[in-house]
Order: structure tokens, then sequence, then C-alpha cells
């Protein structure tokens, strides 16, 4: 897996592009909690959005729910898939 993904989501008609790295991410997970989940979502996106995307994602995240369904598919598409197996 690349530290360095471009990951593009389509909502409702309109392409975000993102610019995802591992000091964001890190950053992003280090910052959320169980009582604080919309700031860092909001910082994270608005941190590793490309430029010309930013006006539109500032449209989006003022809908309610729209900072974590957005960071939930950043977030899946960026992270790797490990097989985990518990030997006893």
């Amino acid at each position: 897996m690349a530290l360095e993904q471009k990951i593009v989501l389509e909502v409702n008609d309109i392409e975000l592009s993102f610019n995802v790295n591992v000091t964001a991410y890190n950053k992003f997970l280090n910052q959320s909690n169980q009582v604080n989940k919309i700031q860092p979502a909001t910082n994270f996106l608005m941190t590793v959005v490309e430029p010309e995307c930013k006006s539109a994602l500032k449209e989006m995240l003022a809908m309610p729910g729209a900072a974590l369904h957005l960071v939930g598919s950043v977030v899946e598409e960026y992270q790797p898939e490990f097989n985990i197996t518990v030997k006893k």
C-alpha cells in the first residue's frame, strides 16, 4: 500500500478528490473519540481535499451527518485489508 493515495468520491453527482497520506490519517485517528467525532472528521476531510473541491466539500459538510459518511468512505478506501488469525 502506498502511504499517499488519491481517492475520488462521487457524491450526489459532484466529484470530490482527496489526497490522503499517513500523517493526516494518523492525526484523524488520534483526534477521534467517543464524544468528538464530527470535528476531527471535518478537519481531516478539509486537510486532504484537493483545493478545487474545497468549496463543494464545505457545502456538503453543512448537511447533517455528511462528515461521518464522507470520512467513512475515504478511510475505508485508504486502509489496507489485513488477514489476521489469532492462534491459540
